[in-house]
């Protein structure tokens, strides 16, 4: 069995969390654009691409952390959040989180309103599609800029990550398109957002209990030695309604190969058993296996990947078969979302 090293930065956080520690008291006094220069200051020796946001007046504030979108760094954003310590009258958040009221924002003497951003949305492959036109008339100079500070400006109206995980693709309205553009105002469209991820989408974020509902796929592929291979895919439906959870953001893989009626048998033993461990406790949730060159593999979106490796390993003790483990980050469930239609 391959051996996976799961938390390769646990050095890094606890030593920015111990020097953050060590100056606390020191950064205490200082406010506004200081004590946010500080602290980026003690971060970016350990995490150089992510960030400190304040929120509140010390000594009693939040600390954001951001990775300004980037879908990429999540991993390290979170897991960096989940090991903060108790700091007194600092709360730690992960993301900049939704802006509740509407908001104008300027930029190179350009200004948007929410109420100047206009959004129509659509599911798209389990994601939100979104259109982007504008109230308004935009100058020719200035439709690029503008376009730039409307993602900007959804950023803060769906939050960090919600915006970065949850939103498929964004286009804008041509300009001589723009004047029959029915879209709703961004400080309008939250409950919209939400209302076609939960409803349309079916993303309750609520476990599924009983017997799963699944659906058989095939799909061919050409193979990097350029022959056609054929994989069968069996997708777990009832996994769709935790697509985005936040703590689901790992995928566990398990390949075995199957070159026999009893080696089918025993692999389809090892995912059901792997399966209850994991959905007992809300620890993991399969969402589909695929067979594809005489290998069966499959896949987990799991909370905790040392707790999910651990029960992989157990389950793969208690027999002879060859299991070779993969884990990766994918918080937007891009290889069950593969499978959607």
């Amino acid at each position: 069995m391959s051996t996976i090293h799961t938390d390769p930065r646990a050095e890094a956080r606890a030593s920015f969390w111990q020097a953050l520690s060590d100056r606390i008291e020191s950064l205490r006094p200082l406010a506004g654009h200081e004590l946010v220069n500080a602290l980026n200051e003690l971060l970016q020796p350990f995490f150089p691409n992510l960030a400190v946001e304040v929120m509140g007046d010390p000594p009693a504030f939040t600390l954001v952390l951001t990775a300004h979108g980037a879908k990429d760094e999540f991993e390290d954003l979170m897991a960096l959040a989940q090991s903060a310590p108790a700091l007194p009258q600092i709360k730690v958040e992960a993301f900049r989180q939704r802006m509740r009221d509407g908001f104008s924002m300027r930029m190179n003497n350009f200004e948007l309103a929410c109420s100047d951003v206009l959004v129509k949305h659509e599911p798209h492959r389990g994601l939100v599609a979104l259109e982007i036109g504008f109230a308004k008339p935009i100058p020719m100079d200035m439709r690029d800029h503008a376009r730039q500070m409307s993602l900007i400006m959804l950023d803060h109206i769906l939050g960090e990550y919600d915006f970065a995980v949850k939103v498929g693709p964004v286009d804008h309205v041509a300009p001589d398109a723009q004047a029959g553009f029915e879209g709703v105002p961004l400080d309008d469209f939250v409950h919209l957002f939400d209302a076609c991820w939960r409803g349309d989408l079916g993303h309750t974020g609520v476990f599924p209990v009983g017997e799963h509902d699944w659906s058989g796929l095939t799909a061919t592929r050409t193979s990097q030695d350029g022959h056609e291979v054929e994989a069968v895919v069996m997708r777990n439906d009832a996994a769709n309604a935790l697509l985005g959870r936040a703590d689901l953001g790992h995928r566990l893989s398990a390949s075995i190969p199957v070159e026999s009626g009893e080696e089918l048998d025993e692999a389809r033993v090892y995912e059901d058993r792997l399966s209850s461990l994991l959905q007992t406790h809300g620890e993991g949730c399969c969402t589909h296996v695929v067979l594809e060159e005489g290998v069966r593999t499959v896949h987990f979106q799991v909370a905790d990947p040392e707790t999910a490796i651990a029960h992989a390993q157990s389950v793969q003790a208690e027999s002879d078969l060859p299991v070779t483990l993969g884990l990766v980050f994918d918080p937007s469930w891009k290889s069950y979302r593969t499978w959607l239609t």
